[in-house]
């Protein structure tokens, strides 16, 4: 009966009548799919009200054999396995949506088609449709289907699809990413992406996982070429950014219309008769419709909704009992690179990357603002990666105020003249950002900008990424300006040395840095690189032969645990002490995420704790903000604990989102501190320790991330601990130095607390414990 099925199907398809290309290795020139020159295949005819027979292109993955006839015809790159036969049920499947019953597995390659031929499949009109049947493995992960105007992707954690697509908006042409729905991995799948009618409807096997608005008209930002199996970025510095392939994946049919599709022709793809909604919305399908409403309040510089929209968002967010609580994370998709931080008007700024998959490809920024620094909120999003000038993505932001006393950016863009420096202007108080136009166009790359006298000077880093002879490493170059306008490079005044006793391929070995800031502190300069780790030299800037001379040859690091690279020391306000100056400083932790659980978001990263940042004789110290002292809740408190090696119950509360502040006298212990997410049996902690014999402090425990550097606690003074808790982050402060790290074991009941010593006996003369509330936007 199975054997009679596949053959009636077989025969029903070879009637049908399809556009249809097959896969070669030398493609001709494209023809004009408009103009009905699109050749079909002999293996697949699709009946007359079959959604084939006016497809722009549909693509089958029987051979790979080399046809001028086949002019828009695939290219394979890398590994890919062509004309795997499906079995029996998966053959049948197959022939009834019009396939061939053969399929291509992505073993890291993927297949690709020219500019000039993906051009021609461009939409003319607001409407576009595009199907896949894939097969996406248990761990399935990837882009399925890549343009410059539509493309299709599988979150790695779970099994959400992410839409790609090329929007107009008022300012300009941006490059969307949309969150569509989640569906199961391990089988395969139909999934078509519907584009018309002012919406996008995204179906998986015939059922409608969502339908967002789409209130913009079609476009492609870019030119570029065309993926099946990766994800393209054509900026610069290519290398850095290799196509990102789909993994554990197969493909058997991808087919493109100029149209949308309708259910009937959907239900067709899917293999049922009719199409179908899900019964009601969960908490996720809702968190992801507020996600791309969030779009389009910020096109409309909607700043309540935006507020509204994250507000509904964080009340998922935060039901992951790994994200934390009261430290800025990104209710969905990534939350990266401080950029942009900055006072203004009463208020903190700072800005990251919107990206919920592929981070730093064609991204605008993210915009969160507080009144605190710890209660955030976001606002629209902006600047826009929406010009020639940046369509590819905005790195790095930083803020100045100009002559007219306009609040003014300067960011690095990708855009298809290439990498450099554009300066644009925010006439509405940082909330949007126009009169964009390219400041630094040789080798510009991060920094930020100030002026003394009549001129505007910006440093950069060149990055030479280990190919600079000798022992020379990446290089931090001065540029002035009399008028923002026209741009002189000045010179190197600093190179990263080059670390010869680094692993090899490290950044250190190579001399890698980037975001070079350089503060003026009192009466010594500071310079400080990101990199693998963040480093700083206190010197003197040179300002007759232009160059930093550091007090001493080697930097410091900005933490002793976490290497932070991505960091931003340029927001300043007035509420120092007496109402000086105070310097706040930002940084990034990467090694953290979560899937969000079943029902939940899946996010990356979070910045660490604003630490104000001052000069302490020859190294910067840092400090927690009191205003974190507004989300103290319940207080324990215990006095004069006598704490000896190897004994341990010291402390019978528990917590993991806590701020503990512990003092101890040294005695004759070796080592002493605290221990944090602690479990039962004590096999399992995070811990926070003083080094008696080198007076240097450090964290360890059951975690990869660990760290040590010096205190500078003078002798014969207390050693002070000041630790934050919050979930699975754990920052700790030892006289104004820092480590940062993450608890890697995930079990939520590790929230013992506990004090330690080794070798002798410590005494711990204070310890304050605080239950932190979570910082509600």
């Amino acid at each position: 009966m199975e054997r009679f099925l596949i053959l009636l199907l077989s025969v029903i398809v070879s009637c049908q009548c399809a556009y249809s290309a097959e896969v070669i290795d030398d493609p001709s020139v494209a023809p004009d799919p408009k103009k009905g020159q699109i050749p079909s295949n002999d293996s697949v005819a699709p009946e007359t009200d079959s959604p084939f027979k006016d497809a722009s292109i549909v693509w089958h993955m029987k051979t790979l054999v080399a046809n001028e006839n086949y002019p828009l015809a695939l290219k394979k790159n890398g590994r890919v396995s062509e004309g795997q036969k499906l079995d029996a049920n998966e053959y049948a499947q197959s022939l009834k949506r019009g396939g061939d019953g053969f399929a291509a597995a992505l073993e890291g390659g993927y297949l690709s088609l020219d500019i000039n031929r993906a051009k021609t499949l461009r939409p003319e009109g607001d409407a576009v449709s595009l199907y896949a049947r894939a097969w996406v493995g248990p761990d399935g992960k990837g882009t399925l289907f890549f343009s410059d105007f539509i493309g299709l992707a599988v979150h790695p954690t779970k099994g959400l699809a992410i839409g790609f697509l090329g929007v107009k908006t008022p300012q300009g042409k941006v490059f969307r990413e949309l969150p569509l729905g989640v569906f199961e991995k391990g089988s395969w799948l139909d999934l078509v992406v519907r584009v018309g009618n002012g919406k996008l409807d995204f179906f998986c096997n015939g059922i409608l996982k969502s339908s967002i608005p789409i209130n913009h008209g079609l476009c492609s930002p870019f030119n570029d070429v065309l993926h099946i199996g990766s994800f393209m970025w054509s900026g610069p510095d290519l290398y850095d950014f290799p196509p990102s392939g789909f993994h554990n994946g197969k493909v058997d049919t991808v087919a493109l219309w100029g149209h949308a599709l309708s259910d009937r022709q959907v239900a067709f793809l899917s293999g049922v008769e009719s199409v179908r909604t899900t019964s009601a919305k969960s908490p996720l399908d809702q968190a992801l419709l507020d996600y791309n409403a969030f779009f389009d309040a910020s096109v409309d510089k909607d700043i309540e909704s935006c507020g509204k929209l994250w507000k509904s968002l964080r009340e998922l967010a935060d039901k992951d009992p790994y994200r934390p609580t009261y430290h800025l994370t990104q209710p969905l998709g990534h939350i990266f690179d401080p950029a942009g931080a900055f006072y203004y008007g009463g208020q903190y700024h700072v800005f990251s990357y919107r990206n919920i998959l592929y981070v730093l490809r064609y991204s605008s920024l993210d915009h969160y603002v507080s009144d605190d620094l710890v209660h955030w909120r976001q606002w629209p999003i902006g600047p826009w990666a929406d010009s020639d000038l940046d369509v590819y993505g905005i790195w790095l932001m930083n803020h100045f105020i100009d002559d007219e006393g306009v609040p003014n950016a300067i960011y690095t863009a990708f855009g298809t003249e290439g990498k450099h420096g554009v300066l644009a202007r925010s006439l509405d108080d940082l909330v949007s950002y126009g009169d964009k136009r390219t400041a630094l166009t040789k080798n510009y790359h991060d920094g930020h900008l100030w002026k003394e006298g009549d001129t505007w000077y910006t440093i950069t880093s060149r990055m030479y990424k280990g190919t600079r002879p000798g022992k020379l490493g990446d290089a931090v170059m001065l540029w002035s300006s009399p008028d923002l306008e026209h741009w002189q490079e000045r010179g190197e005044i600093f190179t990263q040395p080059k670390n010869e006793n680094a692993p090899a391929g490290s950044a250190d070995r190579m001399g890698f840095m980037e975001y070079p800031y350089l503060l003026f502190l009192g009466d010594k300069d500071v310079l400080m690189l990101g990199g693998h780790p963040v480093r700083y030299w206190v010197g003197r800037f040179d300002r007759q032969e232009l160059k930093f001379i550091p007090d001493k040859p080697y930097g410091l690091r900005l933490d002793y645990s976490n290497s932070f690279h991505c960091f931003n020391p340029s927001c300043l306000d007035e509420k120092g002490p007496g109402g000086t100056p105070r310097r706040i400083v930002m940084a990034l932790y990467a090694a953290i995420s979560s899937d969000g659980g079943p029902d939940g978001l899946p996010w990356s990263c979070v910045h660490a704790m604003p630490r104000s940042l001052e000069l302490d004789g020859d190294h910067l110290r840092q400090d927690p903000l009191p205003e974190m002292q507004s989300l103290r809740g319940a207080h324990h408190s215990q006095r004069d604990i006598t704490v000896k090696s190897n004994t341990s119950g010291y402390i019978n509360k528990r917590g993991d989102t806590v701020e503990i502040i512990a003092e101890f006298e040294p005695g004759d212990a070796s080592y002493f501190g605290l221990k944090v997410r602690l479990s039962d049996d004590g096999a399992s902690f995070v811990r926070i320790y003083y080094d008696t014999a080198t007076n240097e402090y450090g964290i360890d425990g059951k975690t990869p991330v660990q760290g040590r550097g010096p205190s500078y606690i003078p002798e014969g003074q207390p050693v002070r601990m000041h630790v934050f808790l919050d979930k699975l982050l754990v920052e700790a402060f030892v006289n104004g130095q820092t480590c940062t790290t993450s608890a890697q074991d995930r079990n939520p009941r590790f929230d013992g607390l506990d004090l330690f010593s080794e070798g002798g006996t410590a005494r711990c003369t204070r310890l304050d414990i605080w239950n932190m509330e979570p910082a509600k936007p």
